[in-house]
């Protein structure tokens, strides 16, 4: 049996693009991910298919594994051989039990590895415009937890705390946020020393109240703010609105559950971030590699026209031909027909022009399109999902055109991210589906609540929404043109920000 390891990795404050890349590469070869609920689900998006995802995540009151069991879960994985990445909100060492479990895995002589996050005490006042340290006002800062023990009366020494000079930071304390405020204004703290407090810092729900420590509590209620969320004490906190850079954009306070394969979903939210969204990134669907030697197999002489039906199917093409050592200039007499504008920007990227794209991205229409061409010395090859919408097939066969089709891939629900998709949906404005194979998984996974979905779901088109209202599910918005700008569009005309519907309201 191969030697197992622990690999403590910390996923950074929630925006998944703060991730390192020492803990890309260990969520990427992991075959076991233990996961906290701070983690941003988008990160487990980068696991593969075969890795086994379990949640032991904790939240105010709630707890769905307790510390010593978490602790026992590792220390077995591991001694089964496994590499099991821990990944945590955070840092895992910043108030992350980190050093608990390294301990642990210390005493049963398991290997482990710390991968140090991006940590929410410096990295959430900097997204709030609020710099921890600065020349001409604070040399230090100091991190402190805003949560007492459980079952102590253990408090921090506000005595101490109050005469230092440097900007005081602490984590998890919304709930005890009057008493903070006022203990360190009974030792000797002004209470006009400017403080903020920061709800679910670098998210879509980032929010900030701004105030003096003597009502800093009042403001942070007034202002609605919730858990989780840290609180910044000292002139440092004066920066804020002149700093102030990253609650901008059209989207911004909008966040939106993205369903597709794990590289749609990237895709997806590389698109939204431009308008200031959060993207959640939940893939319910992945695909398969075609099976090794299939390509090499074909007789590319035969064929005169290549049609690919989705981005994913030009990846898996190109990959598969470099993988089986099929020679690109086998392919160079066809043409090639696509079925959206996604799917020739895929094939653009390998350096080939699509010579036919139907002005609406359905498959009846590529047939509508790409029917008349054909002549009858004319031969078409159909690379497409095994369990991909036969309706191309069919409108081929009964045109009476040569063609044969190929079962390129197929699309599986990604079981695993139930629990995932549940939290998501939590907190979500909108849900996007971009294709029928995910409103399917949805519906899998959902089970019988699939027709109850607190956000608004927006389709990519027709095929896709009359999938999900054959399923019982209520589509709010179908794109009227069918890829990640359209439903885009579709959001800022829901929310005002763009008065020309390209959307289509269902």
């Amino acid at each position: 049996m191969k030697q197992g390891e622990v690999i403590l990795v910390g996923a950074g404050p929630g925006d998944p693009e703060l991730l390192t890349e020492k803990a890309i590469r260990y969520v990427q070869c992991a075959d076991v991910i233990v996961y906290d609920a701070l983690a941003c689900p988008s990160v487990l998006n980068l696991a593969k298919p075969s890795c086994r995802l379990i949640y032991a995540g904790k939240h105010a009151g709630q707890h769905a594994m307790r510390q010593e069991e978490t602790n026992r879960l590792l220390a077995k994985l591991a001694a089964d051989g496994m590499l099991v990445v821990r990944l945590k909100g955070g840092d895992p060492f910043v108030f992350g039990r980190g050093g608990e479990e390294a301990e642990v895995l210390q005493t049963a002589g398991i290997p482990f590895t710390i991968v140090p996050g991006v940590s929410s005490c410096y990295s959430v006042p900097a997204y709030a415009g609020i710099p921890v340290t600065h020349r001409a006002y604070a040399s230090s800062f100091h991190v402190i937890t805003g949560r007492k023990k459980a079952g102590t009366m253990e408090e921090p020494d506000y005595a101490r705390l109050a005469k230092l000079d440097g900007t005081l930071i602490f984590l998890m304390s919304l709930r005890n946020l009057p008493r903070i405020a006022a203990q360190l204004i009974r030792h000797g703290m002004s209470p006009e020393t400017p403080a903020a407090v920061i709800q679910q810092g670098t998210t879509a729900r980032q929010k900030t109240a701004a105030a003096m420590l003597g009502t800093i509590a009042e403001e942070a209620a007034r202002a609605g703010i919730r858990t989780p969320a840290m609180t910044v004490i000292g002139p440092v906190a004066q920066l804020r609105e002149s700093l102030r850079w990253f609650e901008k954009g059209a989207l911004f306070g909008k966040r939106i559950v993205a369903t597709g394969t794990p590289a749609h979903t990237e895709k997806t939210a590389h698109y939204l971030r431009q308008y200031g969204a959060e993207t959640i990134e939940v893939s319910l669907i992945h695909t398969t590699q075609p099976e090794p030697g299939l390509l090499r197999q074909i007789d590319w002489s035969r064929y005169t026209w290549l049609v690919l039906t989705s981005s994913n199917g030009v990846s898996l093409l190109f990959d598969g031909l470099k993988r089986d050592g099929v020679d690109l200039r086998q392919l160079l007499h066809l043409k090639f027909a696509v079925i959206g504008k996604g799917t020739a920007e895929a094939l653009a990227q390998q350096g080939i022009q699509a010579d036919r794209i139907p002005e609406q991205f359905e498959s009846r229409y590529l047939a509508d399109a790409l029917i008349p061409e054909l002549t009858s010395s004319d031969r078409v090859l159909l690379l497409r999902a095994e369990n991909g919408s036969p309706v191309l097939a069919e409108r081929l066969k009964d045109a009476g055109a040569a063609f044969d089709s190929v079962s390129l891939y197929r699309t599986e629900t990604d079981t695993r991210k139930k629990q995932l998709l549940d939290t998501a949906l939590e907190d979500a404005d909108y849900l996007f589906f971009a294709s029928a194979s995910a409103v399917r998984a949805y519906a899998q996974l959902r089970g019988d609540q699939a027709g109850v979905c607190p956000a608004k779901i927006v389709s990519i088109g027709p095929v896709t929404t009359r999938t999900a209202r054959e399923l019982g599910i209520p589509v709010a918005m179908t794109a009227e043109q069918a890829d990640i700008s359209g439903m885009t569009a579709c959001v800022l005309a829901d929310t005002g920000e763009r008065r020309e519907s390209e959307c289509i309201p269902s």
